[in-house]
């Protein structure tokens, strides 16, 4: 279907459509998962076939428990034009109540927008320190210097804005290096690569996986599944790169879920690890570690040589 046949949409139209709220896609429009709406002016705004496409991707892709970085790429290839404009789009007629509607809605401006980006901002920064209980609505509204009131204009509570914060702390821990990763063949050198990335980033890692558990063990329903969501979005990867290694006989057969489920919970110890024996190198660790990994206690074979001491 060429530009020129399709109709736009407002907001309100790709809410209802996709089942996805408002807050929910202008966040992803400013994570720049999204394509920007075209613009006819300061509070108005309108949507295409494109955004339904790729909302929907989306969708599908958190509901089966995939973090929002890794649908990234598969986002982006659902693009329009480049050189689309309104003209270029068939709009659908308006009654008067719609255009009375949109006349009265409150502009959130850019200020605004500047706003909830430092609430979310300074959320993912007290939660990856703090945790989820430890981090206190009170604390978030006195470290930016604003009232609840404000705080309850963007988020209507703690739990709200943790489940679109931690999304984004993944997202801005692990996002840089997944490219070089795809582009290995070999299932083996994919999963060092991904424990070399993790290690770059060992506290903020070890700080996601306490987060998913402290939701997982939460009473609220939301957090439970956002808990789990998290957990399987790092553990998925990870599965992936062991059926592939199995499949071409790279290792062998093993329980797919429960070696990732080993292998997280090793890497998560060499945090407390090099706190408790800090003459051991990241490097060390991560040799020691594939050693086992590929050989076991008792295994024979050629194990990797240990980093010589400088």
């Amino acid at each position: 279907m060429t530009a020129s046949h399709q109709r736009l949409y407002r907001i309100a139209e790709i809410e209802r459509i996709t089942g996805i709220p408002r807050r929910r896609i202008h966040f992803y429009i400013q994570s720049g998962l999204l394509n920007k709406p075209l613009k006819t002016g300061k509070t108005m705004a309108y949507y295409d076939e494109s955004h339904i496409e790729q909302l929907q991707l989306i969708k599908r892709a958190r509901e089966q428990g995939e973090s929002l970085f890794s649908v990234k790429d598969r986002v982006k290839d659902i693009q329009p034009r480049n050189d689309r404009k309104i003209s270029d789009y068939y709009l659908a007629d308006e009654t008067e109540d719609v255009r009375v509607a949109e006349s009265r809605k409150k502009p959130r401006g850019r200020n605004s927008v500047k706003t909830r980006e430092r609430i979310l901002r300074t959320g993912c920064e007290m939660f990856r320190e703090c945790g989820y209980k430890e981090t206190k609505l009170n604390d978030i509204t006195r470290k930016l210097d604003i009232g609840k009131g404000t705080f309850y204009f963007y988020f209507s509570d703690k739990k709200e804005l943790f489940l679109e914060c931690v999304p984004r702390i993944f997202e801005e821990m692990f996002s840089s290096g997944w490219d070089d990763i795809r582009k290995l063949y070999d299932p083996l050198e994919r999963l060092e690569m991904r424990f070399q990335l993790v290690l770059k980033e060992l506290k903020g890692f070890c700080a996601i996986l306490q987060l998913a558990k402290e939701a997982m063990a939460d009473t609220d329903p939301k957090l439970k599944e956002l808990g789990k969501k998290t957990y399987l979005s790092i553990r998925g990867p990870v599965e992936a790169d062991i059926k592939k290694a199995i499949s071409r006989g790279a290792i062998n057969t093993v329980n797919v879920e429960m070696t990732a489920s080993f292998m997280i919970a090793a890497v998560e110890n060499m945090y407390y690890m090099q706190e408790i024996n800090g003459e051991l190198s990241q490097e060390e660790m991560k040799v020691h570690l594939f050693n086992l990994l590929a050989y076991g206690l008792v295994g024979i074979g050629e194990r990797i040589p240990l980093p010589e001491k400088k």
